[in-house]
């Protein structure tokens, strides 16, 4: 299977490196001095089980464009959910120029979020948007061309709108997938999932940046784990105004989930450290947004978020001065 990574960071690159593994053709597509350096050197996936390192294809978007999307058998898309829009609109244009219009790459988010899909469903013929997620995994770059990973790792995938075809193609990849070192489920209804995952993210993502710990410490403390409970209670309730309907029980399965699970440093406390953009409005936003569409505010979301972009920007603002 010819396969197109978009993004070489954490989850693109165990992503790319465990299918390369197992014989598909990788191509990741990556910017600034991940991507000069990838085009001249390996890349370095390491997990305390295995090690995977290869040179792999590496390109910019703009190179990725001007060959034949025909020759590609599905796009991964692994980057941070603000860039879903621009991606889906580049590679829109990208298929409409396609030298034939009966061989469409599919197109896969395994993103943070809930969105992504209807950012993709905008831009991209619908009976090819695959929405994804990834759990049970941690993985971060270390530096530049070393990724490292940990976690038993579960992918879970699933058609946004149901045909053959994508049935189909869903079972390829996922024979493919259980050749590595992952588990893999097809999903009748991945938005459910898309949402018991965002119960996990609100839950702990925020919290853990804003206070600078791991999940466990944060989990064992009666005070701090109240917070959690909340920040998840509302990511719950936010699901009924798109019809997932979620309930509090939901809530309390994955609280309870979330316990038994290895303490993680979450994604947006590297990204604090490492002067990035965050998943605020993909996350604690969306979060925000929905209970407000039921008459509801979201206290405990809207608390951390709010706080945690103030002190962000103040300390990118003062970074930036210092300079």
């Amino acid at each position: 299977m010819n396969v197109v990574v978009i993004g070489a960071g954490g989850i693109g690159a165990y992503y790319g490196m465990i299918l390369h593994e197992v014989g598909c053709n990788i191509t990741f597509v990556a910017r600034g001095e991940n991507l000069a350096y990838l085009k001249e050197n390996k890349l370095k996936m390491t997990h305390p089980d295995y090690i995977i390192e290869d040179k792999i294809n590496t390109l910019s978007i703009e190179e990725l464009t001007a060959l034949n999307a025909d020759d590609f058998d599905a796009i991964i898309i692994a980057t941070k959910a603000m860039s879903t829009q621009g991606i889906s609109k580049t590679l829109a244009s990208w298929i409409e120029k396609s030298s034939s219009a009966l061989k469409i790459p599919y197109y896969i988010s395994l993103q943070n979020g809930v969105e992504n899909e209807d950012v993709m469903l905008e831009y991209y013929p619908n009976d090819f948007v695959i929405g994804g997620l990834t759990r049970l995994i941690v993985s971060h770059t270390v530096k530049l061309g070393h990724v490292h990973c940990s976690g038993e790792v579960q992918t879970l995938i699933g058609a946004i709108k149901h045909t053959k075809e994508n049935k189909n193609f869903l079972g390829k990849l996922k024979t493919i997938l259980d050749k590595t070192q992952t588990t893999t489920f097809i999903c009748e209804d991945i938005k459910l999932e898309l949402w018991n995952k965002l119960i996990i993210n609100n839950g702990v993502n925020a919290i853990c940046a804003l206070i600078e710990e791991e999940s466990g410490p944060l989990l064992e403390n009666e005070k701090t784990a109240k917070l959690i409970y909340g920040l998840m209670s509302e990511a719950a309730t936010a699901s009924n105004a798109v019809g997932v309907n979620l309930s509090q029980d939901d809530a309390d399965k994955m609280f309870e989930l979330m316990k038994t699970f290895q303490s993680v440093k979450p994604s947006m406390w590297v990204d604090t450290q490492n002067n990035r953009d965050l998943e605020l409005d993909e996350i604690c936003g969306v979060v925000i947004k929905n209970c407000e569409k039921l008459g509801l505010d979201a206290p405990y979301t809207r608390t951390i978020a709010t706080i945690l972009e103030y002190t962000y920007n103040r300390k990118r603002t003062n970074l930036l001065e210092t300079i």
